[in-house]
C-alpha cells in the first residue's frame, strides 16, 4: 500500500507504485446560499479499508469549514454536483472502491478532524508531507463542509486514496 506498514510500524512514507489500487476522486458544485459540503465514502461491500492520502478543497466564499469523519450510516440531504468523477490513477486497472458526493444538510454522526475557523477558502491535508492521515473502514466517509452563507458559494474537493490490500495486523 502507499504508506506501507509492517505490523503497525510505518516503514516508508511514499507512494508504492507497484500497487494497483491508487484512485483519485474529485467533485464540485454550488449553492445559491446556505450550507455546502462534499464527501468521499468507502462503499466497499467487504472488509476493505481505504487510506486517504491527500485531500484538497477550495471554496469561492471564505468561511468557517470543517473536515469531519462520518460514521455510518451516511445521512444527508444530497446536492447534485456540477461535475464528479472517480477513477484509477493507472489507466489500465479498474477503479478502486469509493464514492463521492455533495450535500446541503448533514445529519450523520461525525468526529471533527480539522476545523478552519478563520475565514478559510481552502486547504490541503497531505500525509505524504507529514500531515494528517485517515483510514476509512467500510461505510465511513470523510467530508468538508461549511456553515451557511447568504451568498452563492462553489465548493470543490479532490481526494487521492488507495484501498488497503495488505491488511497486516498491528503489532501487539
Amino acid at each position: 500500500m502507499a504508506q506501507l506498514n509492517s505490523r503497525g510500524t510505518l516503514t516508508r512514507s511514499r507512494w508504492d507504485y507497484f500497487e494497483h489500487s491508487n484512485g483519485i476522486s474529485n467533485i464540485y458544485g454550488q449553492v445559491t446560499s446556505g450550507t455546502i459540503g462534499a464527501y468521499f465514502a468507502n462503499n466497499s461491500a467487504g472488509a476493505t479499508a481505504i487510506d486517504i492520502y491527500t485531500l484538497n478543497w477550495a471554496v469561492s466564499v471564505a468561511g468557517i469549514f470543517t473536515i469531519t469523519l462520518l460514521l455510518p450510516p451516511l445521512v444527508i440531504v444530497p446536492l447534485t454536483p456540477l461535475e464528479s468523477q472517480t477513477f484509477a490513477l493507472a489507466p489500465d486497472v479498474a477503479t478502486p472502491p469509493g464514492i463521492i458526493g455533495m450535500f446541503t444538510v448533514l445529519s450523520s454522526p461525525y468526529k471533527t478532524f480539522v476545523r478552519y475557523s478563520n475565514g478559510s477558502s481552502g486547504a490541503q491535508m497531505a500525509p505524504i508531507m507529514g500531515s494528517y492521515f485517515a483510514t476509512l473502514p467500510p461505510g465511513w466517509a470523510i467530508c468538508v463542509s461549511g456553515q451557511g452563507s447568504p451568498n452563492p458559494c462553489e465548493l470543490s474537493m479532490t481526494v487521492w486514496y488507495q484501498y488497503v490490500t495488505d491488511n497486516i495486523s498491528p503489532a501487539p
